[in-house]
């Protein structure tokens, strides 16, 4: 069976090198998208066979995604492609059910060893990290550290997007809800999270290390102010 691919990734040029990548390995890329919102939308309606998925995209990071793809039971393999080399990163992702875990320095001969390796139905590793890494991947007790654990998919959408500085209105706009279910859902999200206003709560998304880019609340936004 021909290769089936999607990519997800912020960068241009990383888009670029894997569906090159991909095209040379004789698969198609049925979706090349920039944020974690549309890696779900493509999943949905192309039904690739592999995902290759970046951590920090916007609107809904890299983790998330995993989350939602393993909360739906979404058949897609997962490569995960990130800059992080942290033994803590390489428990996350496997906890969320990811199949591969290559570094962006990697070569592509690595990556499309990755790719090759999840559709036999087996874990990959990058040859540059140890493999006790493997050995603990997915270990319970990485996700029980995760605060985030306890938030539906939607209220992890609202919240990335409140970190990213977009008003209720915006996000409601990108999600297909009104501004008044934003409101309630920032409101559950921060009983949850245990904080009193919207910029404790972007500060504990930007703690968690998966928004792309440093981003500030900026003084425009009104919502911010009056929390």
């Amino acid at each position: 069976m021909s290769l089936t691919a999607a990519i997800a990734d912020n960068h241009d040029v990383t888009r670029w090198g894997m569906r090159s990548a991909i095209e040379g390995m004789q698969g198609r890329v049925v979706a090349s998208v920039q944020t974690g919102l549309d890696a779900v939308s493509a999943v949905e309606e192309h039904a690739p066979e592999v995902l290759v998925l970046s951590l920090r995209l916007p609107h809904l990071n890299g983790l998330d995604v995993l989350y939602y793809l393993q909360e739906k039971s979404l058949p897609v393999k997962t490569v995960v492609l990130t800059t992080s080399e942290k033994e803590r990163r390489v428990r996350e992702v496997f906890g969320r059910g990811a199949h591969a875990y290559v570094r962006k320095r990697d070569s592509l001969e690595e990556i499309c060893a990755a790719i090759t390796t999840v559709r036999r139905g087996e874990r990959y590793l990058s040859n540059a990290l140890p493999k006790s890494y493997m050995a603990e991947a997915g270990a319970p007790e990485a996700l029980e550290s995760d605060p985030y654990r306890v938030l539906t998919i939607r209220e992890r959408e609202v919240v990335q997007m409140t970190a990213e500085g977009y008003t209720s209105r915006e996000i409601g706009e990108q999600l297909g809800i009104s501004p008044r279910t934003v409101e309630k859902h920032r409101e559950n999200i921060k009983g949850k999270l245990g904080v009193r206003s919207i910029v404790e709560m972007a500060d504990q998304t930007y703690q968690r290390g998966y928004v792309p880019g440093p981003r500030v609340l900026r003084s425009r936004n009104r919502e911010s102010r009056m929390a």
